[in-house]
């Protein structure tokens, strides 16, 4: 099941246990915590403290009542809703860091079984995939065809990320280049290692 989905479908049990809250005509205190503690730490790890789906939450929901239940219940709703339509591009970063995670993980593997010159080529990869992403969700106009020196200048030129970060970047660039082209020797074992630890961390500021 995709992270999108598996979201969706915690959504639903929720929305089911706040029904159930609904049914005698008043909300049980001590289900009514336990259900407001689940939504509530559902919506602070899916979406963040900032994010508004979770400070409405927060703001509505504070008593025991059928009708802060339901207000509650409304707002898993819109969530779900925004969610399947693809309005939320915290839940879109969310499932494209999992992919990307997913391959450096291979690439890790395959550096650990000594064969650094594919995990240097994958990590490339990931990352050209990962900038695409980056610039997307600012709004950032792209070629049809972007290699990843432009997608990291065009980044750094919209100040996404600083000019020290778009020459790590570069490096990660070179290393991949070498490993396409041939050129092996160029590079060394603990060059990719540092490369996929950089790009990881990377992933994890800018896609999280």
């Amino acid at each position: 099941m995709k992270l999108d989905e598996q979201i969706i479908e915690r959504i639903r049990n929720l929305r089911a246990k706040g029904s159930d809250l609904t049914k005698f005509g008043q909300a049980s205190v001590g289900r009514f915590v336990g259900w407001q503690a689940q939504v509530q730490t559902f919506l602070i790890e899916t979406l963040g403290n900032n994010h508004n789906y979770t400070q409405r939450f927060f703001e509505v929901v504070k008593f025991a009542s059928v009708r802060n239940v339901e207000m509650g219940l409304s707002i898993l709703d819109s969530l779900e809703e925004d969610i399947r339509d693809g309005y939320l591009f915290d839940i879109k970063n969310l499932v494209s860091a999992e992919v990307f995670d997913d391959f450096l993980e291979m690439a890790e593997h395959l550096l650990e079984n000594k064969y650094k010159d594919p995990a240097a080529s994958l990590s490339g990869a990931v990352l050209e995939n990962c900038l695409k992403e980056i610039a997307e969700n600012s709004n950032i106009k792209l070629k049809k065809r972007e290699n990843l020196n432009s997608l990291n200048q065009k980044c750094a030129d919209a100040e996404l990320y600083n000019r020290i970060i778009q020459k790590k970047i570069q490096s990660w660039i070179e290393i991949r280049n070498y490993a396409d082209h041939g050129e092996f020797s160029e590079y060394s074992k603990d060059d990719v290692k540092d490369m996929l630890r950089g790009i990881r961390q990377f992933i994890g500021e800018h896609l999280k």
